[in-house]
């Protein structure tokens, strides 16, 4: 044979070679990763602990059972994009939740009222502003403290109407600018309540960096992505690495050898704490500034609610001792953000603010779902608390009609009277 065939052949021998152990390489890759992937859905489904704990649907809910469709209906809710704010929730309707169709969670409106029994003039308009405590997690529709509250100023005989404009993972900033393109759009409330302190403190901690929304790192990912060809083939790839059971496998081991691998990836060092923590103080006040003078301007008069955390109690059951634990990791941060609100001459001085922070600090029963979120028993104490806090500014805006005999209503579509 010539030599040149011979080479010839020699070469097509060793592509075919090659290409074996490629394809080879391939199938038990995709094996591989089908055996991880078989493995850690077993895994999750055998290990999977109940939503909620069985300790909250017990001292929490009384035995009720609801919770357990209310945390798998959150897991249906879908994000869509919110000019400014980023996002709001795309409708929904479930047993627990209900998402109507600007986007907003359903709060309890009062039963039409008898012809003898209509309150003179225009109900007063509340507007409420929040994180996922405020927008209710954890709660059915009439049970959020929005709907708590606009309940119980119903049955002391006041006429208003509460909309709550709350959502999942919003800083007080995404409130504010919520506010402003309200304004915008010819909306006129008479009060708006803020109830926040949570996401402001967790965002900047993690962040490094006071004022900035939930996972600004993943806005930062995102933004033009389309633009670049090779930033959105790379991050794809990086998406399916990351999702892949090798890579969980791989983080498993990790973990097993480093037990800081698997928490979250905090940019504020010990040293930057008491620094940020009085950045998130500073930013608040300006917050509340901003408000303050818009309401000057568009006629409504506010207010500013400062959230308890789990951190603040001193009687914790063992529920919520576990959850204090499993967060641990943002006490330090609450406790410098705690004593920069006391030590705050703006905030101190403006009666418009309170600071909630301590209001189930001697509570002995379950109040915290988690770090954070409350059951509804405790929603209704803090609406309790915001009721009397609004009685003598109700008092100046509009008189008290006849106490109403039918105490029905329901979760009616925010923004239709």
């Amino acid at each position: 044979m010539h030599p040149a065939l011979r080479r010839l052949q020699w070469l097509f021998h060793l592509l075919q070679t090659g290409w074996l152990i490629v394809g080879i390489t391939l199938v038990l890759l995709i094996l591989t990763e089908a055996v991880f992937r078989a493995g850690f859905a077993l895994k999750d489904w055998v290990g999977a602990e109940p939503r909620p704990d069985r300790r909250v649907l017990v001292d929490g809910y009384g035995g009720a059972t609801w919770p357990i469709q209310h945390y798998r209906e959150l897991e249906l809710l879908a994000d869509r994009w919110e000019p400014y704010v980023y996002f709001r929730q795309h409708p929904f309707q479930g047993q627990t939740i209900g998402i109507t169709p600007e986007g907003l969670r359903q709060t309890w409106q009062p039963p039409p009222p008898a012809p003898d029994n209509r309150p003179e003039g225009k109900p007063v308009e509340i507007l409420m502003l929040g994180g996922s405590s405020l927008w209710g997690f954890g709660a059915r529709d009439d049970r959020t403290i929005p709907s708590l509250l606009a309940r119980q100023l119903f049955e002391r005989a006041w006429n208003v109407h509460v909309r709550n404009l709350a959502e999942l993972g919003y800083v007080s900033t995404q409130e504010v600018v919520a506010l402003m393109r309200e304004l915008q759009a010819g909306y006129r409330p008479d009060l708006v309540i803020f109830y926040d302190g949570v996401n402001d403190t967790t965002s900047a901690y993690l962040e490094g960096q006071a004022g900035l929304t939930t996972n600004e790192v993943n806005r930062r990912r995102e933004f033009n992505l389309l633009q670049s060809p090779a930033r959105l083939a790379s991050t794809l790839m990086a998406s399916l690495i990351g999702s892949s059971g090798s890579y969980r496998f791989a983080q498993a081991i990790r973990r097993r050898f480093d037990r800081d691998a698997g928490a979250p990836k905090v940019r504020t060092t010990t040293g930057q704490l008491g620094l940020v923590a009085g950045a998130v103080i500073r930013v608040y006040e300006a917050n509340v500034s901003m408000v303050e003078r818009l309401g000057r301007e568009f006629g409504f008069q506010p207010l500013f609610y400062w959230q308890p955390v789990v951190f603040n109690k001193s009687s914790m059951v063992p529920f919520e001792r576990e959850e204090a634990l499993r967060f641990a990791w943002t006490e330090p941060m609450f406790r410098e953000v705690s004593a920069g609100l006391r030590a705050s001459t703006a905030l101190r001085s403006d009666p418009a603010f309170h600071d909630l922070s301590g209001i189930f600090a001697e509570s002995n029963g379950l109040v915290f779902l988690d770090y954070c979120h409350t059951t509804e028993a405790a929603n209704a104490q803090v609406a309790a608390i915001l009721a009397e806090d609004l009685r003598p500014i109700l008092s100046a805006l509009v008189p008290a009609f006849r106490k109403p005999a039918d105490r029905g209503g329901g979760p009616g579509r925010v923004g239709v009277q």
